[in-house]
């Protein structure tokens, strides 16, 4: 009995992550395009502050059922664990690269507004056009750590 409630648990768990890992994909796919989609239809605007405001829900659900995946799948790794968990490293690496992203363009801090030696790099690495690129990223690399943990 105990067993099929962790397993249930562990699928809803799952489902969540998955679920809010869909949203984020299709709401970084739209506004990847979101200034073209607006000027042929006026409800992509609204579809745009909708993702705005739910992107801290999607956000906080992808790091709580997140943590809870990896520490329950850094329990069940074969041989390959040094790799495992460097594909994990660099896929945590891109997942806080895009909220740096998203945090320093909401805010619209300091970094983004004043010009220093730093500011074409910041510019650069910082535009919200690499979050569809880095989410692609971490797609893939989320199947790549399924492969490997099997």
């Amino acid at each position: 009995m105990t067993n099929q409630i962790l397993e249930i648990t562990k699928f809803l768990i799952s489902f969540i992550h998955i679920i809010a890992a869909s949203t984020w994909f299709a709401g970084s796919l739209i506004s990847l395009n979101i200034n073209h989609l607006v000027k042929i239809n006026e409800g992509f605007s609204l579809i745009s502050k909708q993702f705005i405001d739910w992107t801290n829900i999607i956000i906080s659900s992808l790091v709580i059922t997140g943590v809870i995946l990896i520490l329950n799948n850094l329990a069940q790794i074969n041989d390959n664990s040094m790799f495992y968990i460097c594909v994990l490293l660099i896929k945590l690496f891109l997942f806080i690269w895009i909220m740096l992203i998203i945090y320093l363009s909401r805010f619209k801090t300091i970094y983004l507004n004043k010009p220093t030696i730093y500011h074409k790099i910041f510019k650069l690495v910082l535009q919200s056009k690499l979050i569809f690129p880095m989410t692609i990223i971490i797609f893939l690399l989320s199947e790549l750590l399924n492969i490997l943990r099997i």
